[in-house]
């Protein structure tokens, strides 16, 4: 079952999954101190006593001005694939009560497999230079 939550203990929770992440460049802190901010919502699944997934969205306004999700971390237990599906509808559903017009997500995944497991399309590229 999925819940919106503001515990804390959660927040720690969902941090640690952090770890699972292969190359995750999203640090534990920056995690949590969204978290913590009133335009985010974070949700969590749990299968009895276990966290099987979790969901962290944040309010923002696009480069269009728009009013838009961005999903900023979302772990699913590998043994739970249909989790997936059920936080993209979740996601879909709070955007609509918002009225945000999209849900963004940057990863560093395979962008064929991205779109065809999740029904999101690739719309821009991203450039980064490291600055020492």
């Amino acid at each position: 079952m999925i819940k919106q939550t503001f515990n804390h203990n959660n927040f720690m929770e969902i941090c640690d999954k952090l770890k699972k992440v292969k190359d995750c460049k999203l640090s534990a802190n920056t995690l949590y101190a969204y978290m913590l901010s009133e335009d985010v919502f974070t949700y969590v699944s749990y299968d009895n006593e276990n966290m099987n997934g979790c969901l962290v969205l944040k309010l923002f306004k696009d480069n269009e001005g728009n009013t838009a999700l961005l999903m900023l971390f979302i772990w699913i237990n590998p043994h739970c694939p249909k989790l997936l599906e059920e936080f993209i509808k979740l996601g879909t559903d709070k955007a609509k009560e918002i009225k945000a017009v999209r849900i963004y997500f940057i990863t560093n995944r395979n962008e064929k497999a991205i779109e065809r497991r999740t029904g999101f399309k690739k719309v821009y590229s991203t450039y980064m230079k490291e600055v020492i």
